[in-house]
């Protein structure tokens, strides 16, 4: 009775190994297991087609590294479908701080989250997706992380971002293909502000340099005349 008694507590024993190997397994991602889901976005009426689109985002992570998975959904009838995915990576000590814009003038929605946060604390990481509607899926900028607070300018139909270092620079990007690209800066350092462009050859030209006599640091919407963000 007592072998009949250890028999059947092995099996059990071993059936709940398995059991808990097999949730382990179905928790995998590129053989990563996740151990925590860190923070949730949801948002159905404002990305992409309104009313028609959801976008949501989760952040996870386990002990060593930590990611963003988001989903892109499409309404059918009254039913979700699932239209695309990417899978990013992510800081654990940030917010996602998510924003709902129109990043490319395109007339849909797109959205930016934080991702990071650089060396200097005002230089905030940002992961920009744009949403593709001709191919009804997800556009990931992918070198938008190299460009911190990242902004929508409506006055050039362009993106700007602004860079903290010894002093401040306002970058003025277009986005080509899958990335940024600068064609115009404003730098202000040690009372002085200048600005360039980008040529053809990939050199910066100086096309107006002023003096500054404010010590605060202003973030730029025009660099041709140089113009402030009010």
């Amino acid at each position: 009775m007592r072998n009949i008694i250890c028999l059947l507590m092995i099996f059990l024993l071993y059936n709940c190994n398995r059991k808990q190997e097999r949730v382990v397994k179905e928790n995998k991602i590129d053989n990563i297991v996740f151990i925590d889901t860190l923070e949730v976005f949801k948002d159905s009426i404002n990305f992409g087609k309104r009313n028609d689109n959801k976008i949501e985002i989760y952040k996870i992570g386990n002990q060593d590294s930590t990611f963003a998975k988001v989903y892109l959904y499409e309404l059918h009838n009254v039913d979700w479908k699932l239209k695309d995915s990417l899978i990013l990576n992510a800081v654990r000590v940030n917010d996602l701080e998510t924003e709902i814009k129109d990043f490319n003038n395109d007339g849909f929605n797109d959205i930016i989250f934080t991702s990071g946060m650089a060396a200097r604390g005002g230089n905030i990481v940002q992961t920009l997706i744009l949403y593709s509607n001709e191919n009804q899926s997800l556009s990931w900028i992918k070198n938008s992380e190299d460009f911190p607070n990242l902004m929508y300018n409506e006055k050039l139909n362009c993106i700007d971002a602004v860079i903290l270092t010894g002093g401040q620079t306002t970058y003025f990007l277009k986005i080509e293909n899958d990335s940024l690209k600068e064609f115009a800066s404003v730098d202000q350092s040690d009372g002085i502000i200048t600005a360039k462009i980008l040529e053809e050859n990939g050199k910066w030209k100086e096309i107006k340099s002023i003096k500054e006599s404010s010590e605060n640091f202003d973030r730029f919407i025009d660099f041709n005349p140089i113009e402030k963000r009010k």
